[in-house]
């Protein structure tokens, strides 16, 4: 999923969820909804493998306080 996750942006629930919280993000995948703070990578994948090779290859920065990059990784 590569880390860009898109809810369906025309339903009326996401529409008035980022109303309300205009500092998240909001992605959806096969009925689980997850809200993160703007600008935070969100790594999805259908195994936990799937989800840490895609994080191991994140070459961007997170937010402070995220534990992430992993602590071997640094």
């Amino acid at each position: 999923m590569n880390g860009t996750v898109r809810p369906e942006a025309g339903t009326l629930e996401a529409r008035v969820f980022r109303g309300l919280y205009p500092g998240l993000d909001l992605h959806s995948a096969g009925g689980v909804h997850v809200a993160v703070p703007k600008g935070t990578p969100v790594f999805a994948g259908p195994t936990l493998t799937a989800v840490v090779w895609q994080a191991s290859g994140y070459a961007g920065t997170c937010p402070r306080g995220t534990g992430w990059p992993a602590a071997g990784a640094r």
